[in-house]
């Protein structure tokens, strides 16, 4: 890896966003955090803002423009042939190790209308010799009707669709590449598709617009792991931006490693995950074993721990009858933090329990007092009252 950021490095050299930015060479990973600054979603929007794309002008031609929302912006993001080439070469690896090749076909049912994930699978199955039917989302019975005229064996879309295809008399497919939405992260969701689907092959993927593909299930393997030919992952403290230690959670932060066109280095997803390193799964060791569960906001520190309220989000995931949950943080009389759950739903004892138990397992917070409520009021996801408390 080591030998890549290297030459990733020499590479921007002369590249006019990054030039007199970095160095020529770092001799180890750890000082490549150190010596390389990070960069954020704003840096980009800026610069693809100004008049030809200001320092990300294409030095190459562009041959796809998909666009990503960024704030209150749509931002190009441009692809050359050569970096489409390198994606399709990384997908191709992914697509053997699942047994895809010539001979299956492959509905799509991602969006297609300037955003990339439609497209994105389409132009990588037909790269391998995959039949491809590019359907999108939406009009399930003729979807499901057009996959068994034309014997579809392979299905790439949102979990929640494939389930409602499925239904419609969809056949099952062999393969189903699931997006969109959290996966193997919401063990509700992933039960009811894996009951619907008992022997097909399910694979999980996280990427971003500007970073294509970034990881996914591999057969045998945990989480999602990193298409490291093309990025490398590091995961830092979002408030101090020093990397943190592996398993802790933290930023995302990535690096292409040799894309033409808007390369970024040290660049801040925003998204929280946990990374791990372990024994290679189809020659892959960097996983995310949570994907990405949150992203970086109003940060709060509870019982010496940082908690992001996002996270909340992931705790409710799969918990039949949760609507919101609401952080309330206070003083305890004897000192110390008090932490108070309260769900909105109807949830019973063991509900509750469930629910707890996952707080603590994703924040490594424990609940003080965990309640049931008819009606939260408000949206805040968290209240913290120490604050107006007298310390």
């Amino acid at each position: 890896m080591l030998d890549r950021l290297n030459a990733q490095l020499v590479r921007l050299q002369t590249q006019p966003f990054y030039r007199g930015r970095l160095p020529e060479r770092v001799a180890s990973e750890a000082e490549f955090a150190q010596r390389v600054p990070l960069m954020s979603r704003a840096d980009l929007s800026a610069e693809m803002a100004r008049p030809g794309f200001g320092a990300f002008a294409p030095h190459v031609p562009a041959v796809r423009i998909n666009l990503s929302p960024m704030g209150n912006a749509l931002v190009p993001v441009m692809q050359s042939a050569a970096d489409l080439r390198a994606m399709e070469a990384a997908c191709a690896r992914h697509l053997d190790a699942c047994g895809i090749g010539p001979g299956d076909v492959c509905m799509v049912t991602f969006g297609y209308h300037l955003f990339v994930a439609g497209l994105f699978y389409q132009s990588q199955m037909e790269a391998r010799g995959v039949a491809c039917i590019p359907h999108g989302p939406g009009e399930t019975e003729r979807a499901a009707d057009v996959a068994r005229r034309c014997g579809m064996t392979v299905l790439a879309g949102n979990p929640s669709h494939a389930l409602k295809l499925i239904e419609a008399g969809c056949p099952v497919p062999r393969v189903f590449f699931a997006g969109g939405e959290a996966f193997t992260g919401n063990e509700a969701l992933y039960a009811r598709v894996r009951a619907a689907m008992p022997d097909t092959l399910l694979i999980d993927s996280f990427s971003l617009s500007e970073c294509l593909p970034v990881a996914r299930t591999f057969p045998g393997g945990s989480g999602v792991h990193l298409f490291d030919e093309l990025l490398y992952a590091e995961v830092i403290d979002p408030d101090s931006g020093l990397p943190v230690a592996e398993g802790e959670r933290g930023e995302l932060v990535l690096t292409h490693l040799q894309k033409e066109l808007q390369p970024l280095v040290r660049y801040r997803t925003g998204d929280l995950t946990v990374m791990q390193r372990a024994a290679p799964i189809h020659g892959r060791t960097v996983s995310l074993p949570r994907v990405v569960f949150g992203r970086v906001d109003s940060m709060v520190k509870v019982k010496g721990v940082k908690l992001y309220p996002s996270e909340l989000k992931a705790v409710l995931l799969g918990i039949d009858g949760a609507k919101q949950l609401r952080l309330v943080i206070s003083h305890k009389v004897s000192g110390g933090d008090h932490v108070a759950l309260q769900v909105e739903g109807n949830l019973d004892a063991d509900g509750l329990g469930q629910l707890a138990a996952r707080f603590k397992r994703q924040t490594l917070i424990s609940a003080d007092v965990i309640e049931a409520v008819e009606q939260l009021d408000g949206s805040d996801a968290v209240i913290d009252q120490r604050s107006t408390q007298p310390s």
